[in-house]
């Protein structure tokens, strides 16, 4: 082993506050940018969860009306156009990778409540770990805060 290292002020084994401070502001930096990018993948996920429930509700109706019903069809752009369901029997569903496959109506709810529960998992996993960064941020800025306070004792 080898013997503590001097400090620019002549003490020996005890780190600046400056010296303590610059790791522990890497850390919290980096812990903000990773808390950022979960807060944006868990908008992006509800985005997804209500995209699902909206999709669900609309086949729901469609099996509650035996498949024929008027809708609006949406042709983007704010733009619909009005148009009648003729008994319905199938849905086209995106498996992923730009892939479809039609699948009846109940298979298609079913698969969209599967996707819902993936979701939701994958909600949950997010908001720990959002909890845990904000959390040991906290305690990062508490422990930063105390290491100004004696960098500026030391100044004065």
């Amino acid at each position: 082993m080898s013997d503590p290292q001097p400090t620019p002020d002549g003490a020996q084994g005890q780190k600046s506050p400056k010296e303590t401070l610059d790791p522990l502001l890497a850390e919290f930096y980096n812990l903000r940018s990773y808390g950022e990018t979960l807060r944006q993948q868990l908008e992006m996920t509800q985005g997804i969860l209500t995209e699902f429930s909206m999709s669900k509700a609309a086949l729901e109706e469609i099996k509650k009306r035996d498949g024929k019903s008027e809708t609006l069809i949406h042709i983007g752009a704010g733009n619909y156009i009005r148009t009648q369901l003729q008994d319905v029997k199938t849905v086209v569903v995106g498996i992923g990778a730009g892939v479809s496959i039609e699948k009846s109506v109940d298979d298609a709810i079913a698969e969209i409540d599967q996707r819902v529960r993936q979701a939701q998992q994958q909600m949950g996993t997010l908001q720990n770990q959002y909890m845990q960064v904000t959390g040991r941020m906290q305690q990062l800025q508490g422990r930063i805060d105390e290491l100004y306070s004696q960098a500026e004792q030391g100044k004065a």
